[in-house]
């Protein structure tokens, strides 16, 4: 029976067997030691042996997010789930991926129903289901009703649905994905709570203190600008 958090057997198995079924939970034990460079080639060694290991490119997903490169993530998951589509955990960090890089409300929600024909009362699917929703009953009622609308009255309109627009929404975001890059992604859609969850994170990964500090400052001025708005 081989010790899954042997770090020193599993080095020995890949060292015999480059495409040893154990290469991603070594690659694992490298990603939460913080030791990304080692991980990442554990795991690239070890696909070019075994092209279909579907959990040796969910953590290629987790190291790309690591090294701030949220599209090479979505690349690695989406073959995840199309190798393995009962790779919820996997499907749910696509969804979350998805969201934040602004991506087709119809795609992420083709992966949401998905889900729902395992588990029909998933909480968090009927999140993201309202999510879909209330982005598609706003948008296009905002640009069928603007050209009908006299200077003055679009502007009053444009006040009133400011607020929510700009609404915060909430997606759940896993560790591995809390980077200076998320970071910026979230600031641009202005999901500024959000942001300050993704500093929190990397201070606890004790990432550049001075570019946190200043970070935070910054999302501090912008919601006390928006408050004002």
């Amino acid at each position: 029976m081989i010790d899954i958090t042997d770090k020193k057997s599993l080095e020995n198995i890949f060292a015999q067997d480059f495409g040893s079924p154990y290469f991603p939970v070594l690659a694992d034990l490298y990603l939460q030691e913080g030791d990304f460079r080692r991980a990442k080639t554990v795991c690239e060694v070890g696909l070019r042996h075994d092209s279909g290991n579907d959990f040796g490119k969910f953590i290629m997903a987790k190291v790309a997010l690591t090294e701030e490169k949220p599209a090479v993530a979505e690349k690695w998951l989406k073959q995840v789930v199309k190798d393995n589509p009962s790779n919820f955990s996997a499907l749910r960090m696509l969804i979350r991926l998805e969201f934040i890089l602004k991506r087709s409300p119809k795609t992420i929600q083709n992966y949401i129903q998905y889900i729902l024909q395992y588990i029909p009362n998933d909480v968090e699917c009927q999140s993201w289901l309202q999510n879909i929703a209330d982005i598609s009953d706003k948008l296009p009622k905002e640009k069928k009703m603007a050209p009908k609308k006299t200077n003055d009255l679009v502007s009053g309109e444009v006040s009133e649905t400011k607020p929510k627009l700009i609404k915060e929404k909430y997606y759940n975001l896993e560790e591995s994905m809390a980077t200076f890059t998320m970071l910026q992604v979230l600031k641009s859609q202005k999901h500024y709570q959000q942001a300050l969850a993704v500093l929190k994170m990397l201070e606890a990964k004790k990432m550049d203190v001075d570019r946190i500090s200043k970070e935070r400052g910054e999302i501090q001025s912008l919601l006390l600008r928006e408050t004002k708005t």
